[in-house]
């Protein structure tokens, strides 16, 4: 506890080189899970796992009184992955400096745009545009909206990419994978599967609940302790053969922009996460909030930070739209929500170039300034 306590100190204080933020703070947890599991079949498990994460957050306020957010959510299933204190500073030092240039960015109306996502932004895309959509129960429950039900066999993204979900994949050149597990939350072995190959959607993620033409598990059944499981999200690995390196997919986002006769392109950095609606009852759409993104302009390539939009739109419309990827493959590990509760993830995923992508005006909270300075800075005492 004492090195932790002393981690969580020497990181923190690298807030007090800042004085335009106005909230600022880190967490250090290591959580341990052992799970039993015996069920009439005769499968047999114990599961013991550690959880470690360090989650660090900063707020700034903005001259015109929006508040700009930017945090590090960063978790590891060995100590071993875990940087240095030295990495961590930097880490953090690197969130509070985009946050206070996010701060000084300008606020954009609602467009659509050619954009460009780097990898941790594409997995968010991919995950919620798409894997939500392959889960078993939501093609057998007419209050889903069952995207792509009757579509196996028939080509359902550009045929450059392959989606795979692997439980079995443990780590990723070199860094554990949270999605990783033996055992799904119902006792069978966690598979391999190849969801689209090719762009053709070849098969859904199940639990023991049976799908028209696909009547057995592949070990996708999870849940959070006290729920019951539904087919869920893994380790979800996005191929391409379509590869560029990143200043190519950048030359080739802005011949886009320039093809299109659009006044710049978007450059998204990082996300805070997506939500998705899957249900028959609502529009079927997926939306998802940038913390740090660009514009670029197709004369001189400058990037000019912005902010207060959110990329919003429908799933089918959105990933046809990609026509190429990077060759920056990297991990984002992290949780998914769903209605079996919270489950360790990880998305695997390259850069992606996409033609075109909408965005809509952020609901922003705006503030008045304090009437005090932080207490640390305060030096009229």
């Amino acid at each position: 506890p004492e090195k932790w306590e002393k981690i969580a100190r020497d990181v923190s204080a690298v807030y007090k080189e800042y004085e335009d933020i106005l909230d600022a703070d880190i967490a250090v947890t290591a959580q341990k899970e052992t799970v039993y599991f015996v069920n009439t079949e005769g499968t047999r498990y114990i599961r013991d796992e550690i959880l470690y994460s360090i989650d660090a957050q900063v707020t700034a306020r903005a001259d015109d009184g929006k508040i700009v957010e930017n945090y590090r959510n960063l978790y590891y299933v060995s100590p071993e992955d875990i940087p240095s204190p030295g990495e961590l500073e930097n880490t953090v030092r690197e969130m509070v400096e985009e946050t206070l240039m996010m701060r000084e960015a300008k606020a954009l109306q609602p467009l659509t745009v050619p954009a460009l996502l780097e990898p941790e932004a594409a997995g968010v895309v991919f995950h919620e545009a798409l894997g939500h959509r392959l889960e078993g129960e939501r093609q057998i429950d007419d209050d889903e909206g069952q995207t792509f039900k009757e579509k196996v066999g028939k080509k359902i993204i550009p045929e450059f990419l392959t989606v795979i979900d692997d439980p079995s994949m443990s780590s990723f050149q070199g860094t554990h994978l949270m999605g990783y597990y033996p055992f799904d939350d119902q006792g069978v072995p966690g598979q391999r599967v190849v969801l689209v190959e090719n762009g053709v959607l070849r098969n859904f993620l199940l639990s023991r609940t049976p799908v028209n033409g696909f009547n057995s598990s592949n070990g996708h059944g999870r849940a959070s302790y006290g729920i019951s499981p539904m087919a869920r999200m893994s380790n979800t690995i996005v191929e391409s053969s379509v590869e560029y390196p990143r200043e190519k997919l950048k030359e080739m986002l802005i011949e886009e922009v320039k093809k299109q006769n659009k006044p710049f392109g978007l450059l998204i950095k990082s996300m805070r996460g997506g939500e998705t609606n899957t249900s028959s009852y609502n529009f079927q759409a997926f939306r998802g909030t940038p913390l740090v993104l660009y514009k670029v302009d197709p004369k001189t390539g400058e990037e000019t930070p912005v902010r207060d939009i959110e990329i919003v739109g429908t799933p089918l419309v959105t990933i046809n739209k990609i026509i190429a990827t990077g060759d920056d493959y990297a991990i984002f590990n992290g949780f998914c929500g769903a209605e079996s509760g919270y489950v360790p993830v990880s998305t695997i995923a390259p850069s992606i170039l996409v033609s075109e992508m909408e965005f809509q005006r952020e609901s922003s909270k705006k503030e008045k300034p304090p009437l005090l300075p932080p207490p640390f800075f305060d030096r009229t005492n």
